[in-house]
């Protein structure tokens, strides 16, 4: 800057004496500007030079005077000048030309980092804002050298020191290239944090609610404890806060002072004033009509003596997000204009008295609703989903519950929807704008692990290894489009609709074609669904010459309840499946096949007709569909077959074939699942812990035809290949820390388990393009052959950790670690022990 004004001097010194010698100075003359000329200007626009001087031609100047100083101030003020001259070259008695000459600054033809990591040099360029072909000036050198030293700070290198080197470019012209050379010095990390003047609370107490600042130890290895001057005054803040919530409301920091031990450390000394705790004493009510002050009081639920806590009051008032606020009781009835302000009346000792002034407002009525973002699913799609219709009283937990409908549809990011109310108080109306935002539902999915094997009753292995899905499932189809060549991006999407179409094999020996089709709001008028859905499957052993053909198709039809609340669903389903298989006896142990005279003998070929209805009942209160942080999801099933025994009690099973006994198979099963979402702690990205029980039976309608030998329970693995290999109708309950399917009952299934499972799912993030999220958990479970040899505490234990990643238009990866307790059979040498399971599009 001095060097700046040091110029301007002399140019203006040199300007005097020019007219010294040209001009008599005691008389000031003007002259008309004849011609106005630029030297030195090689990047820069002479118009532009001339323009900012203000000496067009035709203009008038008067020497000597103050126009020539003033018009080298201006050109001084753009920086793009280190040397500025205006010169007379020739002059009259009337007129003059002017030389204006200036050399021109340098301007950045390269620049670099030195010191400093590559992702750092990336993160600093676009913070310094240093562009090729601009002006290097002093001014940007300092806030370059600012921003870099803040930059490390924050990451704890106190002692960054900054040098901007240049040297000049000898292929561009007035360039030059700038070399930032970093050197971040060592890190300053805390060894001690000094606590003075505290009485009430530990030093260990305080220091812990400093949060981001800790002090450095051996122990703590995973605990930073850099020192951050932004985070440490962030930390006396929230430590001021915590103390004014325990009652101390009139605590502070008196001093404290950071000072260096070393090179390396430093030592943080604070001064507390806690003062007296303070209580709660008289609470007041007053402007209240609707509510009595009992009440409201019983709702708040401070009691006289507690703790004065300002961030307990305002929850109490309005800021609890279970909705047991006092807020919430008016904004549950339409007084969206409530409004209620804590006042102290009195201060005696250490107790408060509190009066609540309240303003009720009138009742708000909605009035319109508004959808935005929505640019792939229709508008109806999201307004009959809404709980919320014009001309209604405006409820807020309508509102939240709108917000859990729309979001169950898996249409719209999570994070992204905002629910704006946009209050009239002169009508008492409001509008409700519903902004979301798309996220892909469709979805490509590749199935795919690696498991456990299913063997025939010898221990054979006929079906296992990996199994590879294909399926393409529209989430938001609309078939009412199909025939419109304009809706193919690529598929007809927007109204809700789903469709399905998968294709799973294991090598040549097993292949699966399955398709499927639900409409969410059948006649568009009510929440009922219809769904059909078939498919044909055929395995074929490569190590026998067992085969299995089935085809099955089935039809369902959902329906929302109003009782006992409208979280409940039910769902009714027709089905039929049929089975042609050869050779059945390669899988069942003790079905298809008798003793003839002394011999085994094998039955070559069974068809079995299977005829179902299933009813389900289903509550779902969960906030979100991927990453649920609470609530809950339970259902009730039960599956039956028409009891075909009872109307042939004179029958004589013995003497039949099991292909006769069992060509319309009966049994009825019943399954029950219920599953908790907890919100540990967190709220961007929460700590969440799931609880899940399960449990399934299989009963016959008849003793002497036994249990059905079909579609009975088999344990353990990632559940992958329960989903794929039907060879009798199994069902794969999922054991992590036990090989897939591996808990078998000597290959003959269990009629009876239990499941119990407890994990805890930490985000890593929860953006729309790929929620990741990382589990611990903790299984058990087993299967029983009947009730009398039912025991619920014998169960196989596991504990393991995994990863969950949802990807767009794949679905749900996962990979799990787990560790097995126990023996799957008492015979086994050893323990399950260590196992790892694959999942693609499973979720446990």
């Amino acid at each position: 800057m001095m060097n700046k004004y040091l110029v301007l001097l002399i140019s203006c010194c040199m300007l005097v004496l020019q007219a010294q010698a040209q001009f008599d100075y005691k008389n000031p003359k003007t002259y008309i500007v004849a011609k106005v000329e630029v030297k030195g200007a090689q990047f820069s626009d002479e118009d532009a030079i001339i323009a900012m001087t203000g000496f067009t031609v035709g203009s008038t100047v008067v020497i000597p005077g103050d126009q020539i100083a003033d018009a080298i101030k201006k050109l001084w003020q753009e920086n793009i000048f280190s040397d500025i001259n205006i010169r007379a070259d020739e002059v009259n008695d009337q007129a003059i030309s002017l030389i204006i000459e200036v050399r021109e600054r340098p301007r950045i033809s390269s620049f670099s980092f030195e010191g400093i990591s590559k992702s750092h040099a990336d993160d600093l360029r676009e913070k310094i804002n240093f562009i090729r072909g601009t002006i290097l000036t002093e001014s940007k050198r300092q806030t370059a050298s600012r921003i870099i030293r803040n930059f490390y700070v924050e990451k704890g290198f106190f002692n960054t020191t900054v040098q901007i080197r240049t040297e000049t470019d000898k292929v561009i012209q007035n360039g030059v290239i700038v070399t930032i050379e970093v050197n971040k010095g060592k890190k300053i990390k805390i060894k001690d944090i000094i606590i003075n003047g505290n009485e009430a609370f530990s030093d260990k107490k305080i220091i812990k609610k400093l949060k981001k600042v800790h002090e450095k130890t051996w122990w703590r290895f995973w605990a930073r404890s850099k020192y951050v001057p932004k985070e440490y005054n962030e930390a006396k803040a929230a430590l001021m806060e915590y103390l004014n919530d325990e009652g101390y409301r009139d605590a502070l920091i008196e001093r404290d002072t950071v000072y260096a031990i070393d090179d390396k450390h430093v030592n943080v000394e604070i001064d507390l004033y806690e003062g007296i705790q303070y209580y709660f004493r008289n609470i007041t009510w007053s402007g209240n009509f609707k509510y009595n002050s009992e009440q409201l009081s019983r709702v708040l639920n401070i009691k006289k003596g507690d703790v004065y806590s300002t961030t307990q009051l305002n929850k109490r008032l309005s800021g609890d997000p279970n909705g047991g606020d006092v807020s919430s009781l008016y904004l549950d009835d339409g007084y969206l204009f409530y409004n209620v302000e804590p006042v102290e009346v009195a201060i005696e000792g250490d107790s408060i008295d509190l009066e609540l002034r309240m303003t009720e407002g009138p009742q708000a009525t909605n009035r319109k609703i508004i959808v935005e973002g929505n640019t792939k699913t229709s508008d109806y799609v999201v307004l009959r989903e809404l709980r919320t219709t014009p001309g209604e009283k405006f409820r807020r937990s309508e509102i939240i519950r709108s917000q859990r409908e729309i979001l169950a549809l898996g249409f719209f990011d999570q994070e992204k929807m905002n629910i704006q109310p946009i209050p009239n108080i002169e009508t008492g109306t409001v509008d409700l704008k519903y902004t979301v935002e798309e996220r892909p539902s469709d979805q490509l999915q590749l199935q795919g692990g690696w498991g456990g094997r299913i063997r025939d009753f010898q221990g054979n292995i006929i079906a296992g290894g990996f199994v590879g899905t294909v399926q393409l499932a529209f989430n938001n189809f609309a078939a009412k489009r199909i025939l419109d060549p304009k809706a193919w991006r690529p598929v007809p999407s927007g109204d809700g609709q789903k469709l399905s179409l998968a294709f799973q094999m294991n090598g040549v020996g097993y292949k699966n074609f399955s398709v499927s089709f639900q409409e969410p709001w059948l006649g568009g008028k009510k929440p009922n669904s219809l769904g059909v859905s078939g498919s044909y499957y055929v395995f074929q052993s490569v190590r026998s010459d067992y085969r299995n053909a089935i085809f099955s198709t089935s039809v369902d039809f959902g329906q929302r309840l109003k009782f006992p609340d409208d979280f409940f669903r039910s769902f009714t389903s027709v089905g039929y499946k049929y089975y042609d298989v050869t050779n059945p006896s390669v899988i069942f142990r003790s079905s298809f096949s008798r003793v003839v005279d002394g011999s085994v003998v094998y039955e070559p070929q069974a068809y079995i007709n299977i005829i179902t209805l299933r009813q389900t009942f289903e509550r779902s209160s969960i906030d979100a569909p991927i990453f649920p942080r609470s609530g809950s999801l339970m259902s009730l099933s039960v599956e039956a077959t028409p009891p075909y025994s009872l109307f042939r009690e004179n029958e004589n099973y013995e003497g039949m074939t099991d292909a006769e006994k069992f060509r319309f198979l009966e049994y009825h099963k019943w399954k029950f699942n219920s599953n908790w979402f907890f919100r540990i702690v967190g709220n961007k990205l929460p700590l969440v812990l799931s609880v899940k029980i399960e449990a399934g039976y299989l009963g016959m309608y008849n003793k002497r035809l036994g249990v059905s030998p079909f579609e009975r329970f088999f344990m353990g693995g990632s559940g992958l290949l329960g989903q794929t290999f039907g060879l009798d109708g199994r069902e794969l309950i999922p054991l992590r820390g036990y090989e897939d399917g591996s808990l078998d009952n000597e290959n003959s299934g269990y009629p009876i388990y239990n499941r119990f499972v407890a994990e805890l799912r930490f985000p890593v993030t929860l953006n729309q393009s790929a929620p990741v999220w990382l589990q611990a958990f903790a299984e058990a479970g087993n299967g029983w052959q009947d009730f009398r040899t039912y025991n619920p505490f014998d169960l196989k234990r596991s504990l393991g950790a995994g990863v969950r990643v949802m990807l767009p238009m794949v679905g749900l990866l996962g990979l799990d670690w787990a560790y097995g307790f126990d023996r799957v059979l008492p015979s086994d040498a050893s323990i399950s022990g260590s196992q790892f399971h694959f999942i693609i599009g499973q979720s446990f």
